[in-house]
């Protein structure tokens, strides 16, 4: 008996010292390194906020450069509290582990969510624009200019194709050349789609041709495209699925677990081994779902 709680205490001293030895090693590097991580924690802020102000800019949706790193700054202390409070039940380590995995998911989050919103409004341009190009041919045809078609597209359709094929209209009202406004709106909306529209207009606009056969000829090859894309799609989805379940059953099971044996589980997060474990079994999980993401992804 006696030798059971020597061996426990035992034990549990080489725990602290070792975890007491690990954070002053840890906290001798930052304080070694300090310089070198200040400069780079600084650049990679202020470019995920530069990233932030450009994608918003894009979309119309203007805000300040102070007001994209508050955003990225309240998101990131919002993860680390959360992720705290919630390790807490696992002891402080648990704590550590959780606030800083959720305050990196927080840093991530406005730039994904962001560029999320902006993928799909360019998939929603992308979708408009067979009807644009339909409108656009019918109007050449009925005599229009391609100012006036440009006019009756920005009327005409829904947003964001109405807002884009508008802000071709007020940058050349204030002066700017309609080709290279035409090229503004490319670089404002990655389409390939509309690249393809714009560079047949400027080559025809500089050595003549039908706009509303080439604008024909376009909307048949984007329908077409766009037919294939789907079809690949939805045959993608269901690896995409498959790929979701299979990373989302280590967790289920984990949790069950913890319902059912909460004395084994807890141990993951309240000894450094655990820890250890259970980062390597989300790091080995991203690299799997990573890899099968990219597998899935096809460019038509």
């Amino acid at each position: 008996m006696v030798s059971s709680w020597l061996d426990t205490l035992i034990l549990l001293g080489l725990g602290t010292l070792l975890t007491f030895f690990g954070f002053g090693a840890i906290s001798l590097a930052i304080y070694k390194n300090y310089p070198k991580i200040e400069e780079r924690v600084t650049v990679q802020l202020s470019s995920s906020a530069s990233e932030l102000y450009d994608l918003l800019d894009r979309m119309f949706r203007r805000r300040s450069m102070a007001s994209c790193y508050q955003i990225i700054l309240i998101s990131t202390v919002s993860g680390l509290v959360m992720g705290a409070m919630v390790g807490l039940n696992f002891g402080i380590l648990g704590a550590l582990a959780f606030g800083l995995s959720m305050a990196v998911a927080g840093y991530k989050i406005p730039g994904a969510l962001v560029r999320f919103q902006f993928q799909r409004r360019v998939e929603k341009f992308d979708r408009q624009l067979v009807d644009a190009l339909n409108m656009m041919a019918n109007a050449v045809k009925s005599g229009l200019s391609f100012m006036q078609v440009v006019q009756v597209i920005e009327r005409e359709m829904p947003s964001p194709c109405r807002e884009e094929f508008g802000m071709v209209l007020k940058e050349n009202r204030v002066g700017v050349n309609l080709n290279d406004a035409l090229l503004n709106m490319t670089k404002r909306m990655p389409s390939e789609d509309l690249f393809m529209i714009v560079n047949s207009v400027v080559t025809l606009s500089q050595q003549g041709g039908d706009l509303s056969e080439a604008f024909d000829t376009i909307a048949t090859t984007i329908r077409d495209r766009q037919r294939v894309h789907d079809k690949i799609r939805t045959l993608a989805q269901a690896g995409i699925t498959q790929g979701a379940i299979l990373s989302a059953i280590p967790f289920f099971v984990l949790g069950m677990q913890y319902i059912i044996q909460p004395q084994y589980v807890s141990l993951l997060f309240t000894t450094p081994l655990g820890l250890a474990l259970f980062m390597l079994m989300c790091l080995m999980i991203l690299t799997g779902a990573v890899v099968m993401k990219k597998v899935l992804t096809i460019d038509v």
